[in-house]
């Protein structure tokens, strides 16, 4: 199965179902299906060939789910482009990829438009033509032909996303038709989805979260309802208006809901059955509250980039179990899913024992191929024996996994090995705190020291600082100890949402008023 055959097999089983809400348009699924069989088509006649990569840099809209199916159908390599990036990344980007082609919102013209039309020899704009042609004329110009070639194959890529640059210049991570189908057909299987759910999108298309859920979102033949943003009064008003059934948060998106419901007049949410969450833990206190005003369950994901949709699943059963007693149960991210395998190595690639930390290897057909053009790279990455996630944790013996940060952001302070993720959960679950991350400093007694970086919870508290002292000498070693706190009004986040820690290193080291 290729992931240009969804649309065209839900058009053929539910041809007049709603497939896309997004604004003010509906389309069903037999549109879709012809919207991208017309794009494919186009692409094709201008000039382009199986294998060809097309960068889209476009906020969420109706048009996502038919440009990710109709460049699948048409054996072209979608690179989604951050629309946050600056013109430099961009660049960077479209050259690195060797994208030919691009398609690009009416609302990042003036950076994203102006760099496409510079470096590609096609754009296609969607809401004008200022950066090129207009998406609709294009559309409206071409046939209503499936352009899948015969010789395309799930060993082909289907995608070209480039990782966040957390830990160093961003690489282009190569994600096939195999990879992605599989992540479908897993994420269907651990959210238990039916053809007549109802999925909100909030967060952003062009993650690697947002590339997953089109396709996951859509592969039964759901409804796919996206919001450009998150807004936590909208994201209530939709679930009402559309009875959505599912979504994806994090843990602050979910305490800003709650927050409407809490404040606002009795909503009708009744028809929500599962959030699903990820970049942080949920307090048990939360995820009771949530679970209760909601009405509705938790389901927690661990995955990355390069390891597809997910690899573990902290399932609704386990979230009951929490709220029941297991609090500890909230502190892991749930045990592997059914296409996938985890182990925990050392260095030298041997199983550690159940309970020591050690490098996450995953093995799954949900996979990526590797990094684009870097050789080195993935060969370090990804090993005959699995993907090497660079992130650290631990399986108990039930098999839950507990994430202890990424390998590196270990702090060794003392000659003690300090994760800074163990630190995160115990401040996250102090009532006063709204975000946390640690980081490790410089330090000339101890070679390195925790510092925690907070975002308060409410009002400001001057004894917030001493409470949260007084909490982590009850829960944590006296080296594990925060030796300084320092608090903000934000922290800088991904697209994904996960705090970007190397900024927020770079923030603290950086000279006063520098």
């Amino acid at each position: 199965m290729l992931v240009g055959d969804i649309p065209r097999r839900n058009a053929r089983r539910y041809p007049t179902k709603t497939a896309v809400l997004s604004g003010g348009t509906a389309l069903t699924w037999a549109a879709v299906n012809e919207r991208a069989n017309r794009l494919g088509t186009a692409l094709r006649a201008a000039g382009l060939h199986t294998g060809d990569r097309v960068a889209v840099c476009s906020r969420n809209t109706a048009e996502w789910p038919e440009i990710v199916f109709g460049l699948a159908k048409a054996g072209l390599v979608a690179v989604p482009i951050n629309i946050r990036l600056s013109a430099p990344e961009i660049a960077h980007q479209l050259t690195d990829s060797g994208a030919r082609a691009g398609i690009v919102h009416s609302d990042q013209t003036a950076l994203a438009g102006e760099v496409f039309t510079a470096q590609l020899e096609l754009v296609v704009q969607i809401g004008g033509e200022e950066a090129g042609k207009d998406y609709e004329s294009v559309l409206a110009g071409s046939v209503d032909a499936d352009p899948t070639p015969a010789t395309l194959t799930h060993d082909d890529v289907q995608f070209l996303l480039y990782t966040s640059g957390t830990t160093g210049h961003p690489k282009g991570v190569v994600q096939l038709h195999r990879g992605m189908v599989a992540q479908a057909l897993d994420t269907s299987l651990a959210t238990e989805a039916v053809s007549s759910d109802v999925t909100l999108g909030t967060t952003p298309c062009f993650t690697a979260g947002g590339m997953v859920r089109t396709v996951s979102g859509m592969f039964l033949g759901q409804t796919l309802v996206l919001h450009p943003r998150f807004d936590p009064e909208q994201v209530v008003a939709e679930i009402e208006r559309s009875r959505v059934t599912m979504t994806t948060f994090i843990p602050t998106m979910l305490m800003r809901t709650l927050k409407v419901l809490e404040n606002g007049p009795d909503r009708d949410v009744s028809s929500l059955r599962r959030i699903s969450y990820g970049s942080a833990p949920v307090p048990p206190g939360l995820a009771q509250e949530a679970m209760a005003r909601l009405g509705c369950d938790l389901q927690q994901r661990y995955g990355a980039t390069e390891a597809g949709g997910q690899a573990t699943i902290l399932t609704p059963a386990d979230h009951r179990a929490a709220v029941a007693g297991d609090e500890g149960l909230l502190a892991s991210c749930g045990r592997e899913t059914a296409m996938a395998e985890i182990r925990i190595v050392d260095e030298a690639g041997e199983d550690l024992p159940t309970g020591e930390t050690g490098e996450i290897v995953v093995r799954s057909d949900m996979v990526a191929a590797g990094y684009w053009n870097r050789p080195e790279a993935s060969a370090e990455t990804f090993r005959p024996t699995g993907l090497w996630t660079g992130d650290l944790g631990r399986l108990d013996e039930r098999g839950y996994l507990y994430i202890a940060g990424r390998k590196t952001d270990m702090i060794i302070s003392g000659g003690f090995n300090v994760y800074p993720a163990e630190i995160e959960r115990v401040l996250a679950a102090h009532p006063g705190v709204d975000l946390v991350t640690v980081v490790g400093l410089p330090d000339p007694e101890w070679g390195e020291t925790p510092v925690a970086v907070v975002v308060r919870s409410g009002t400001p508290d001057p004894g917030l600082e001493e409470s949260l002292r007084e909490h982590c000498r009850g829960n944590l070693a006296g080296y594990k100890q925060p030796r300084r706190f320092e608090f903000r009004d934000e922290l800088p986040l991904g697209p994904a949402g996960k705090i970007l820690k190397r900024e927020v290193r770079a923030a603290l080291l950086a000279p006063a008023g520098g």
